[in-house]
């Protein structure tokens, strides 16, 4: 078993990611939810041809609760980010329809295990406010406000460790809901 340093990063804002100085980030890897949103977060942080892969997974999307929970077809979105490997995505419908917190918290045990499967220790994890907190098992529904970025240790027993607070926060005025 070994450590996974992850850098997480929630979505939207994108005229702030282009001032983010991406030297801060030492990766191997990408992985990205496909939702579309997430997908342009990536693009406008990391570019568009980063030097390191960009994998697209479904496990670490946002919780489906709604129509903006759904996203598009694998087909739309391979025709749209054809820079992106979405090998991970197996389903051309890969979304949850009203997802229960049982299985949002499945999910998450699931992206532990793809985690610690890897072989990079180094990677960056553009994903969503409510799939984040239950990650960082965060007794709140939602603590990761837009543009979030913080840095946590995965061990190899499956626990984040949470080293502080987020480290970049666009929106100072957020509260957590």
């Amino acid at each position: 078993m070994h450590t996974v340093n992850i850098v997480l990063l929630t979505i939207k804002r994108y005229n702030f990611f282009l001032y983010l100085d991406r030297s801060k980030f030492d990766l191997e890897l990408i992985i990205t939810s496909p939702m579309r949103r997430a997908l342009l977060t990536t693009d406008y942080v990391f570019g568009k041809l980063p030097p390191y892969p960009v994998l697209v997974s479904p496990i670490p999307t946002e919780m489906g609760h709604g129509g903006c929970d759904y996203g598009s077809s694998k087909t739309v979105l391979t025709r749209d980010f054809p820079h992106h490997d979405f090998t991970h995505v197996e389903s051309e419908e890969w979304w949850t329809e009203e997802e229960s917190q049982e299985h949002l918290e499945q999910r998450v045990e699931e992206f532990k295990e793809f985690l610690n499967s890897r072989p990079e220790t180094r990677i960056a994890v553009v994903s969503h406010g409510r799939f984040l907190t239950q990650l960082m098992e965060i007794d709140q529904f939602c603590s990761f406000a837009n543009c979030d970025c913080k840095q946590v240790t995965l061990g190899g027993d499956g626990v984040v460790s949470d080293p502080g607070e987020i480290f970049i926060r666009v929106d100072k005025m957020w509260k957590p809901y």
